[in-house]
């Protein structure tokens, strides 16, 4: 079978097809493999082995691996996959993952449409846990983009008057998120453009039937105002008449100017000065990545890399990508024989007899001397290197990077030195390598710079920005709502807009971000059971609460709640009695299912008429 004319498909029942043949279905490993291989990239055989058959011995596991390889080869063509190890996918194959990406980056939504389904629909994977978890995590991302190219392509057609195909895209976002009460306001909003008002009504009503059933709330008030409006003959006239809602303007989705940031852009001009590595922290969504890579685009031309979900289980996953991309910079420079062979390594195409990873002190510290050379040699016209999201990176790659950073700092002049910078988020870093940034900062080796949320003025000036008329008035909200999150604020005032009937109030239930509701998620998944709980007793409680409370409602004495509230405090959950952020308590208490809800409702009631 030839490469260059397979198809495979991963979204939805995973198969394979090619002019020559029918559609054949790939097998649950080796469509797991092919799924891993087109998201990550090139793979080492160890990490495969041990994704796909972690009860096995090595040994078994390795040779389980080769059959698989070859069988897929035979599936695939031959030319299908290349390297001995790692293991990579040619770019020549037609994967719909990659092509849906391509497609999503480039905002082409419309020919998104044909893309449907879960990626490997059927699948689990209950035998294989890290293969399981790094599934559901990209499942839960190729939602996320099917669900917003379906939003963006039936807000496109309506703006061109096609209601009719306008009203399928957002039917196929309404199958993709049920729950999303902006999907069903547009349904209903484009079913009464038609001059249907009864099927219009009817949305609404099964909108509010479903919202009983699976959340156990009311539509919102913008839900509601909606149905009233069509209801009513003059208002629902007014409504059809209403324009379509104007596409989300780009001044939304990437506010062009940084605001509120002028202490930190000062604290980074100090450590470039002095040419000191800069150790760059916050929360996810704070605008770490943001602020580093304006201030490097100030200085001059700069390289950034970012770790991966995937990388920490395989050694030097993280600086394979960081060498692959320091060589792309300058793929013809010549390198000495000793560097390309230490480097060989981490990229095993540069040599026909590529060493082993490292495994003892003195080859661990020659790669580092090889890595530092290679990025002299290649970086040598770049002002700013940054690793972002290091709190991703597997242990080994992040103890050569400091040792590389050690070497580049030693070994140039002051004034030509190349910066570097390290961003992760706050708490996610092993304690072990926060305490050797820590013993850097306090050694005067390195700047620590932790960005803090926007203060509520700086939340003004950013809607400002935006250029949405009446934004800017809800800034107060906006803050309580955000915690002064950039992220959460740029994706709070798209839900917004792209709700279609933001009247420059800000309601009170913001149309909800699946992007900020993933974060926030993944905040909540590292808290302990204990905080988690008493997290949710604290929102569910409300104004409400009390330490007594809090004790009744958990069955544990007062002095247990101690470790608890301070796990909250030290993540940022809750500040006092008060969370941080309103979204937080928002997603605390929707992730609790209702019947749960109701009856900490209950034990809070009970205890209120105690008291």
């Amino acid at each position: 079978m030839d490469a260059a004319s397979t198809r495979i498909e991963l979204l939805g029942r995973a198969c394979v097809t090619s002019p020559q043949s029918a559609p054949r279905h790939l097998e649950r490993k080796a469509a797991a493999l092919v799924t891993y291989l087109a998201i990550e990239g090139p793979t080492e055989r160890s990490r495969l082995a041990g994704l796909l058959w972690p009860d096995t011995p090595d040994k078994a596991a390795r040779g389980n691996l080769r059959q698989l390889l070859r069988r897929l080869r035979l599936a695939l063509g031959e030319d299908s996959l290349s390297g001995e190890d790692p293991v990579w996918l040619r770019e020549n194959l037609l994967i719909d993952t990659r092509l849906f990406r391509e497609g999503f980056e480039a905002c082409e939504y419309s020919r998104l449409s044909t893309f449907h389904g879960e990626l490997l629909a059927g699948f689990t994977y209950d035998d294989c846990a890290e293969l399981d978890e790094w599934l559901r995590i990209q499942r839960t991302r190729f939602h996320y983009f099917q669900c917003r190219a379906a939003e963006a392509e039936a807000l496109r057609l309506e703006q061109e008057g096609q209601l009719g195909s306008a009203l399928d895209a957002a039917r196929r976002q309404l199958h993709l998120q049920p729950t999303s009460e902006q999907a069903w306001r547009t349904v209903m909003r484009l079913l009464l453009l038609r001059g249907d008002r009864s099927s219009a009504l009817q949305a609404y009503r099964d909108c509010q039937a479903l919202l009983h059933r699976e959340l156990g709330i009311d539509p919102s008030t913008e839900t509601r105002a909606l149905a009233q409006g069509i209801e009513r003959p003059s208002d629902a006239e007014r409504t059809r008449l209403r324009p379509a809602p104007e596409e989300i303007p780009l001044l939304v989705l990437s506010p062009p100017v940084l605001v509120g940031r002028d202490h930190e852009w000062e604290v980074l001009e100090e450590a470039w000065a002095e040419s000191r590595p800069t150790y760059v922290l916050g929360q996810a969504g704070i605008g770490k990545t943001r602020l580093v890579s304006d201030f490097s685009s100030a200085q001059g031309s700069w390289l950034l890399v970012a770790a991966r979900p995937a990388d920490p289980p395989t050694p030097y996953a993280t600086s394979a990508r960081v060498a692959r991309a320091v060589l792309g910079l300058a793929p013809e420079r010549p390198l000495e024989p000793w560097v390309r062979q230490e480097i060989a390594r981490l990229v095993p195409e540069l040599g026909p007899s590529a060493p082993p990873l490292p495994s003892c002190p003195e080859e661990k510290a020659r790669l580092a001397e090889a890595l530092a050379r290679l990025i002299r040699a290649c970086c040598e016209d770049m002002a700013a290197l940054v690793l972002d999201d290091a709190h991703r990176c597997d242990p080994a790659s992040f103890e050569l990077h400091l040792r590389v950073q050690d070497l580049l700092l030693e070994t140039r002049p002051e004034e030509d030195a190349l910066r570097l910078f390290t961003c992760f988020r706050m708490g996610e870093l092993s304690s072990g390598f926060e305490e050797r940034l820590r013993e850097h900062r306090e050694a005067g080796l390195a700047t620590w710079l932790e960005v803090e949320p926007l203060a509520p003025g700086s939340v003004g000036e950013l809607l400002a920005g935006m250029s949405v008329p009446g934004l800017e008035t809800s800034a107060p909200e906006m803050a309580r709502y955000t915690g002064g999150n950039p992220l959460f604020i740029i994706e709070t005032a798209r839900s917004l807009v792209a709700a279609g009937d933001f009247n420059g109030s800000f309601p009170a239930v913001p149309p909800p971000s699946d992007r900020v509701t993933w974060i926030v998620e993944q905040r909540l998944k590292r808290l302990s059971p204990d905080a988690l709980r008493l997290a949710r007793t604290v929102a569910l409680a409300g104004s409400d609460f009390s330490l007594e409370l809090a004790a009744y409602v958990l069955g544990l004495p007062a002095d247990q709640l101690a470790a608890p509230w301070k796990e909250l405090e030290e993540a940022r959950i809750l500040r006092g009695a008060t969370f941080t952020q309103g979204v937080l308590r928002r997603i605390v208490i929707e992730s609790l299912p209702h019947p749960v809800r109701e009856a900490v409702l209950q034990r809070i009631s009970a205890c209120s008429r105690r008291g």
